[in-house]
């Protein structure tokens, strides 16, 4: 079963990117990813009342679920829409291929895991061909500041996913998550009424920033962080994190079906990446050995 929500996650975040660029015809960046986050939240939340479940949270868990919620949510969310109005989903999508070799590095400090000499050899080869399709986007001209903007998002993903396998792991999927995403919309939520970005929108574009971002927030950011958030307590980091090595795959995808420009190195890039985390996963995924809920 992991393996299946593994398929699912990669299909889901895939297709984000498109929806990011279409929110930001009626939405700011710091909206959009704002109303994601609240969305998701509300959906798990009312999945977390039919469930009729307790809470399992505890006071000491509030700052690791804050660090948590800023780095793992509220961060990524509220620049990527920009940087993808900016460079391109599909560049997007490539830089957030990144996560599994900087989770490996977290995991050594955060958790004291050491990979396995076969995990090294998956994610350093995926990282190569990562590399190629970062030196064809650089071939564009994105800018020096887009680039790291774009590069911190898998950093602060690695630090955020090893610090709720090392604090969080006690509470139940469901529950880490719904929390997690309504501390980042309140995070959020003010700061997109107090920064303006002095852009200018339409009306007509407002049904279809609108659908995106409902769309965000309940597949991409609820359901799919839900399953993401079971991995990395369930089988670990580095094999949840291996979603994003995929993340790429459907983000070019629907970049060359949305016009942008798609070549033969990045396509050639992109089935080195398919190997390498057939690599690195397969007999990855270990057994349950506690209750999830």
């Amino acid at each position: 079963m992991p393996y299946v929500w593994f398929v699912v996650v990669c299909c889901i975040w895939g297709s984000s990117f498109v929806l990011m660029k279409r929110a930001m015809l009626g939405l700011s960046p710091i909206e959009i990813g704002a109303w994601r986050d609240f969305g998701g939240a509300l959906v798990l939340a009312l999945m977390f009342l039919l469930a009729r479940r307790k809470f399992a949270v505890r006071k000491s868990d509030f700052v690791p679920l804050l660090g948590v919620a800023i780095l793992g949510f509220a961060w990524p969310h509220s620049i990527q829409p920009e940087l993808v109005s900016r460079i391109g989903g599909a560049f997007v999508g490539m830089t957030v291929g990144m996560t599994p070799l900087l989770t490996i590095m977290a995991s050594i400090p955060i958790l004291g895991v050491f990979p396995t000499p076969r995990q090294v050899f998956g994610v350093i080869g995926a990282l190569v061909c990562m590399a190629i399709l970062m030196e064809d986007g650089l071939r564009h001209h994105v800018a020096l500041s887009d680039l790291l903007l774009a590069f911190s998002v898998p950093t602060t993903y690695s630090i955020a996913n090893c610090w709720i396998r090392r604090t969080l792991r006690h509470l139940p999927p469901l529950e880490l998550t719904m929390l997690c995403l309504g501390t980042a919309s309140c995070v959020l939520l003010p700061l997109s009424l107090l920064i303006d970005d002095g852009r200018t929108f339409h009306a007509p574009h407002w049904p279809i920033a609108v659908a995106a971002v409902a769309t965000l927030g309940i597949a991409g950011t609820g359901l799919a962080t839900l399953l993401f958030n079971k991995l990395v307590q369930d089988q670990g980091p580095l094999f949840a994190t291996m979603t994003t090595n995929l993340v790429p795959v459907g983000a070019i995808l629907w970049g060359w079906a949305d016009g942008e420009r798609i070549t033969a190195v990045q396509l050639a890039a992109l089935v080195g990446i398919l190997v390498m985390v057939g690599i690195v996963q397969f007999g990855a995924a270990q057994p349950v050995t506690t209750p999830p809920e």
